[in-house]
């Protein structure tokens, strides 16, 4: 029984470590993360530009 779970942790070591190899990890989680952040930004910039232009009209 302790050799079966040394052989689940070996898998899962293997597997955390082929995903950082051929994947980047947790690098390309990052960027994902960073993508979306910039987009959330941009769409935020747009609605704030949308606002002001609004604003400007009814002045």
């Amino acid at each position: 029984m302790a050799e079966e779970n040394k052989s689940v942790q070996q898998d899962e070591q293997l597997s955390e470590d082929q995903l950082n190899e051929v994947a980047g990890g947790k690098n390309v989680h990052e960027r994902r993360i960073e993508h979306l952040d910039n987009q959330t930004k941009s769409v935020e910039n747009v609605q704030e530009t949308r606002l002001e232009h609004l604003d400007n009209q009814t002045k």
